[in-house]
């Protein structure tokens, strides 16, 4: 049975929110990154739901839109977390390191993304975007909706709450 058969609706949502969807898309994410791979996304999230039973068809759709956006940055901040090494760092200098040293950095690095997700998710949508993203206070603060100040006091809960939790472990 295809998809059209099962959800009779998707088609019709799908025609009618496909532009607004990527237009939602083109101005939360980098020109780099495919906001059609995103509202795909959304369309296959939409597609395992019954549609019929949504009395807000367009406040779900773009919740559910919201929510890629959530999961996209959650993915890219814990691979960035993962990835990141210090500049001029060589994973082959690895080698050079003690055991106990290698398994303190690994438990740090631990401690350091369980703090980053004990955080509230919007202070901790904004400590991503601002250290593993690069993207300004300012432009942050116009991405999200928010004013420059309340971003200004997400990154201080941030970068205090990690301060607490690494200062806790030594």
């Amino acid at each position: 049975m295809s998809t059209a058969a099962r959800h009779p609706r998707l088609e019709e949502v799908a025609a009618q929110y496909r532009a607004p969807l990527l237009r939602f898309f083109q101005r939360r994410v980098g020109p780099g990154e495919d906001a059609d791979d995103l509202v795909q996304d959304v369309f296959s999230r939409l597609a395992a739901q019954d549609l019929a039973a949504i009395a807000n068809i367009q406040g779900y759709v773009f919740q559910v839109a919201a929510n890629v956006l959530r999961d996209k940055a959650r993915r890219a901040s814990v691979r960035s977390i993962v990835t990141l090494a210090p500049e001029g760092f060589d994973v082959e200098d690895e080698a050079g390191f003690s055991p106990e040293r290698i398994l303190q950095s690994r438990e740090a690095l631990q401690i350091m993304i369980a703090a980053i997700y004990e955080l509230p998710e919007t202070v901790r949508i904004v400590f991503s975007h601002y250290h593993f993203d690069g993207v300004a206070q300012v432009e942050i603060a116009r991405r999200m909706g928010l004013s420059l100040s309340t971003v200004e006091k997400h990154m201080a809960k941030a970068n205090s709450h990690l301060l607490y939790r690494l200062r806790k472990v030594r």
